[in-house]
């Protein structure tokens, strides 16, 4: 008896473990307003703000410079491309963002 209960105590030592780093908290900013070259500041909480500087080229494409900062530390600075409206998501470790970028006209 004692060599089977020893047997289910090192089967569970064995057992698949969870990723060390679990996925990202997104928080969605909704639809943002952007203009070619424009800076915006949004809260993301915690203390971290997400600062996006928008390119806008031919297309309707969208690029979105991020500067993630948080206590006045940049903790990110992502890049992505997008079609204007419609949903883009970025994350960068344990920080997620999520937007929908619409052109001010």
């Amino acid at each position: 008896m004692a060599l089977v209960a020893s047997l289910f105590t090192g089967c569970s030592k064995n057992s698949p473990q969870e990723s060390a780093s679990p996925r990202p908290k997104v928080t969605n900013l909704g639809v943002v307003e952007v203009s070619d070259g424009k800076p915006s500041r949004h809260d993301l909480g915690g203390g971290r703000v997400c600062i996006i500087t928008p390119t806008v080229l031919t297309g309707g494409i969208v690029e979105l410079a991020m500067i993630i900062e948080e206590s006045g530390k940049q903790l990110a600075a992502p890049r992505v491309s997008t079609l204007a409206d419609r949903a883009v998501k970025v994350s960068v470790g344990d920080i997620g963002v999520g937007l929908t970028p619409h052109i001010k006209q």
